[in-house]
């Protein structure tokens, strides 16, 4: 057995020789009285479970204390929430909006294409023969009429 070997079996079925099968036992405490990195090596493992088993064994009553802290807070009110600085977000969270969603959608659509169109559509000029201004009462007010393709009939 070599020492990378017996570190596995250490790690695997832990510092207890007693509770290695016979012939990896046998082995074992050949290599022992051989080599020192082995005691070594066993002598780590041993403080390693040791540990373990320490820890094992202190589990349930710190579980049991840290349940207990839980416990003894929950009937205590909880501390007053910081609020945000607008008042409408917290405000439309309580407007159900499913059922006009599909509206919603559509009008935000609209509006984009609205601006879109507003944005990059063709300048349309009042001295082509093709579109007639038509204003009314006020001047700032003004309409594009493009004249009818068949008749050309203006409005």
């Amino acid at each position: 057995m070599t020492l990378a070997e017996f570190q596995h079996l250490i790690d695997a079925r832990g510092s207890d020789l007693s509770a290695w099968p016979d012939e990896l036992r046998v082995a074992a405490q050949r290599l022992l009285a051989a080599e020192p990195a082995a005691r070594a090596r066993l002598e780590a493992g041993e403080r390693l479970d040791n540990l373990i088993a320490r820890g094992l064994r202190a589990q349930p009553a710190a579980r049991d204390a840290a349940v207990g802290r839980v416990l003894a807070r929950l009937p205590r009110e909880l501390p007053r929430q910081r609020r945000f600085a607008l008042s409408w977000p917290t405000a439309l969270l309580d407007v159900d909006l499913a059922p006009s969603r599909l509206r919603l959608a559509t009008l935000a659509g609209v509006a984009c294409l609205g601006v879109i169109l507003g944005l990059f559509a063709p300048d349309v000029d009042a001295r082509d023969a093709h579109f007639v201004v038509a204003s009314s009462a006020e001047p700032d007010l003004a309409a594009v009429f493009e004249p009818e393709p068949l008749t050309g009939v203006r409005p």
